[in-house]
């Protein structure tokens, strides 16, 4: 399989990180970089009162412009694949491709982000204490395997940021994903220059609520087989090679 020519840039779900070395080496010799959004690992001091999801695309297309590399190949999961999409919306000079990984299309998508972004902090924090309690059991109930590794990969991502930022970041995507306008930036992108790829987990894919448009009118759409919506943790080299294989479509 051909190395892209541009950078590959993964952004991240609700919780944790995709820059963990396991998840990266997959990528064999691709130039591939996963930064953290607002509020998260290296950036979990940041002020997360009044967070919009324009302000986390910002902040990538802040990072991609200081790469210095041009257009890049960015990659979203789940969240991150929401925040992926005002990238693309108000930033389509660098994009190159956009791939969401089971990427927030609609409400029914952010469920969870939903029930969140309602709850007082306090009960958030509760709620992140008791996955803190039991990592295994948070990240197996997802249909990971357990292992050192991903009983490693779980705690880290349970850490990589505060309650408030959890809270912050779900409120940031049912803001946006409610209003009609993000699925007309959906459709714009689709219909542009910009290559466009689907890519879900096979145990997870029909709960994804992709329009039929969009499934139509993307480049290319791949259920990974065997894996669910974390198939980055199941399976990292199915994950990597899944979207190399979307990069190197014609």
């Amino acid at each position: 399989m051909s190395v892209p020519d541009k950078p590959i840039v993964l952004v991240h779900g609700l919780f944790g990180s995709l820059s963990d070395s396991k998840i990266l080496a997959a990528f064999g010799d691709a130039d591939v970089h996963a930064p953290d959004l607002i509020g998260y690992g290296s950036n979990r001091e940041a002020e997360t009162g009044g967070l919009s999801l324009l302000d986390q695309a910002r902040h990538v297309a802040d990072f991609i412009s200081g790469l210095g590399a041009g257009k890049v190949h960015l990659v979203g999961h789940s969240v991150g694949g929401a925040v992926s999409v005002l990238v693309a919306q108000h930033f389509p000079e660098l994009i190159e491709s956009l791939t969401s990984v089971e990427g927030n299309f609609t409400l029914k998508d952010a469920f969870w982000s939903g029930q969140i972004a309602v709850k007082p902090l306090e009960e958030v924090a509760s709620i992140i204490a008791g996955y803190e309690a039991d990592p295994e059991a948070w990240i197996g109930g997802a249909g990971v395997k357990i292992d050192a590794w991903t009983s490693a990969l779980a705690r880290g991502w349970l850490a990589n940021q505060p309650p408030s930022t959890i809270k912050a970041q779900a409120k940031a995507v049912v803001a946006a994903t409610r209003e009609p306008a993000y699925l007309e930036a959906v459709r714009s992108i689709m219909q542009s220059a910009i290559p466009v790829y689907l890519i879900a987990g096979r145990r997870s894919a029909e709960g994804w609520d992709v329009p039929d448009w969009a499934n139509a009118l993307c480049t290319a759409r791949i259920n990974i087989a065997d894996t669910g919506h974390l198939m980055m943790a199941e399976n990292p080299a199915a994950f990597a090679s899944t979207v190399l294989g979307c990069l190197s479509y014609r």
